[in-house]
């Protein structure tokens, strides 16, 4: 009989962490699972603690590649192909949870058939372990009181207010999704440009058509480092650059969702609220290159902008004239 989750965890150079990451996965309450251990040619003492564990009654295969392979999602797609549950975890090397992850983040599955993904909130934890902070304060421009209780939404409502904005899931460690749900094309976009924001692509391409449940209690604790994901895309991209990769993930995106055949009504707003982003970034990135040495490319964008909104303001002027003259 197959397992309810297959547990994920990829790993490259976490030997620090590794022990903590495996135990926390081992000790659930939620004891019907498989663990699917990845190594991605790590440079440390990985493999050696892997090795201790392979044996484990819980891991079903434990893998190493001979090559580093430079791309986190290439993990997950090999991991998925050797999943046996209905649900997946990722769980990443370097986090670690609370002993009633499974318990409680599974829920949301069993009580609604129609949910794609869920997932909990995260504390932000150290290289040391200690709680740092809390990530509820990613979501607080956003909407300050509904993160604060558990919930379970309509995908493409969630899409609409607020994965359209920001990827509201900063960690992969704290998600949970149905394996049948992934669609075909779900990794072919994930190559190495969107390497950084390759998970927010997929987390938005589950949950279109479906729902989303979050967990409001702190599980999860997503540990934010100098060798995290995170903060090496800070050191190796600068804004422009993230900013330009921004604007074709958005591409990507828009054209997926207008395939997906939602409601017309969620589908323009969707395209309204992100339209609206694009023009926020165009405006930064104008402004970053009038202060470097492409002041030039950085006015042309800026009148850019600009001409957006005095064309729709031209546009509301004629309007308003055509009733003031049916009016009459």
């Amino acid at each position: 009989m197959n397992p309810k989750v297959s547990v994920i965890i990829p790993n490259y150079n976490h030997s620090t962490f590794l022990v903590q990451r495996l135990e926390s996965v081992f000790n659930q309450t939620f004891q019907d699972f498989e663990v699917i251990l990845l190594d991605d040619k790590s440079t440390d003492d990985s493999l050696e603690i892997l090795r201790q564990y392979e044996s484990h009654p819980k891991v079903s295969c434990c893998l190493f590649n001979d090559l580093n392979s430079r791309n986190t999602f290439k993990q997950w797609e090999k991991g998925l192909n050797l999943a046996k549950g209905e649900l997946i975890w990722i769980a990443e090397s370097d986090d670690f949870c609370d002993s009633f992850f499974l318990e409680n983040v599974v829920k949301p599955f069993e009580n609604d058939s129609k949910v794609a993904l869920a997932y909990c909130q995260s504390n932000r934890v150290n290289e040391f372990g200690e709680v740092t902070g809390n990530w509820i304060t990613h979501t607080d421009k956003l909407n300050p009181t509904l993160f604060l209780s558990d919930f379970t939404k309509d995908g493409n409502d969630f899409i609409k207010h607020f994965l359209i904005d920001r990827n509201v899931i900063p960690n992969a460690s704290a998600v949970i999704f149905k394996k049948i749900a992934i669609k075909n094309d779900c990794y072919l976009s994930i190559d190495q440009e969107f390497r950084y924001c390759g998970d927010w692509m997929f987390y938005l391409k589950l949950i279109v058509n479906n729902k989303i449940a979050f967990v409001a209690s702190s599980l999860n604790n997503f540990r934010y480092h100098s060798n995290s994901v995170i903060a090496n895309a800070v050191k190796l991209e600068n804004r422009i650059r993230i900013i330009d990769i921004d604007f074709n993930m958005r591409k990507v995106l828009m054209e997926f969702i207008k395939q997906q055949g939602i409601p017309v009504s969620s589908y323009k707003e969707i395209k309204r609220r992100n339209n609206t982003i694009v023009r926020e970034l165009k405006y930064e990135k104008a402004l970053l290159l009038i202060q470097s040495s492409e002041k030039i490319k950085g006015y042309f964008i800026l009148l850019t902008v600009f001409d957006v909104f005095y064309k729709r303001y031209n546009i509301l002027k004629k309007i308003k004239m055509k009733i003031h003259n049916l009016l009459k």
